[in-house]
């Protein structure tokens, strides 16, 4: 399935536990958004590090 990145914003977390980051497993701060089509937006979670490695290499694509 293709994703392609539209955003980052801070991490909303609801619950009581903490969010790990998807590439490090540290807490996670940020939520990226990716639109994979039809109307359909996948968001996953990075620490600050890792969001900033994520948008860069995905802002320098499009």
């Amino acid at each position: 399935m293709d994703r392609i990145f539209t955003s980052i914003r801070a991490c909303h977390n609801l619950s009581d536990s903490p969010r790990a980051c998807r590439d490090c497993g540290r807490p996670a701060t940020k939520d990226a958004l990716f639109d994979v089509g039809n109307g359909i937006a996948v968001v996953e979670r990075y620490c600050d590090q890792c969001a900033k490695a994520i948008e860069s290499s995905n802002r320098s694509s499009v």
